[in-house]
């Protein structure tokens, strides 16, 4: 059921039929909230232009799950497992809304595919783990990522979430989305400058060193 409602939303996604309710524009990214979904579900959407960097150099970024300083908000990402044969890598995030008194955790697979000078990503969540108590599980959670070579020099970059959350008492999915929106948009704005104006940005990608996690193991199989 997980797998085919992820599919349902990334080929509503893909073939355009998410509308946008609303575009935001701030320091060259864009962000647009699209069209609630059914249950609840959530969807952002960001896409900006990196000059003179590539494709290679953004990825390398978001593969350094341990090294997400450039991430805004009070969020935490783990690395837990990196499978460079199969060209993925497993990690946790926890994410803190103090002012709204809401934490929560997730543990996602993400797949690495390139084709056409293009880098996609797409994350698959996994429910079933021994988890930190303190934070909730997330319902719903998926990320994608598209690193497309623009021109000679620059780099197109196009980030997908979805989200869910329907274990609150109120429904506070609007606020929560305002606040995930915001920082969102810093997000990929710090990642802009970050891998931007590169004299000679990197070529090849740079896996981190590929972890035995005997908890996540365990866990796996459960």
């Amino acid at each position: 059921m997980k797998r085919s409602t992820l599919s349902f939303i990334i080929w509503f996604s893909c073939c355009g039929f998410l509308q946008a309710q609303k575009t935001w524009e701030h320091k060259g990214i864009s962000m647009t909230q699209l069209d609630t979904l059914a249950d609840g579900y959530e969807a952002l959407r960001g896409t900006f232009t990196i000059k003179n960097s590539s494709i290679y150099e953004v990825m390398n970024l978001i593969l350094d799950v341990d090294g997400y300083n450039w991430v805004e908000g009070e969020s935490k990402s783990k690395m837990l497992l990196v499978d460079k044969q199969d060209s993925s890598f497993t990690f946790d995030f926890f994410v803190d809304i103090p002012w709204l008194f809401v934490k929560k955790t997730g543990r996602v697979k993400v797949d690495v595919r390139y084709e056409n000078e293009t880098f996609h990503t797409l994350s698959s969540q996994i429910k079933e783990y021994n988890r930190n108590k303190d934070y909730d599980l997330m319902d719903f959670y998926s990320a994608q990522w598209k690193l497309q070579k623009h021109g000679e020099n620059d780099v197109k970059v196009n980030y997908l979430g979805v989200y869910q959350d329907q274990k609150m008492v109120i429904n506070l999915n609007s606020i929560i989305i305002s606040r995930i929106r915001k920082r969102l948009s810093g997000t990929l704005y710090n990642l802009k400058v970050r891998a931007s104006e590169k004299v000679n940005p990197v070529q090849s990608l740079t896996w981190p060193i590929e972890k035995a996690n005997t908890q996540f193991k365990s866990d796996r199989n459960q």
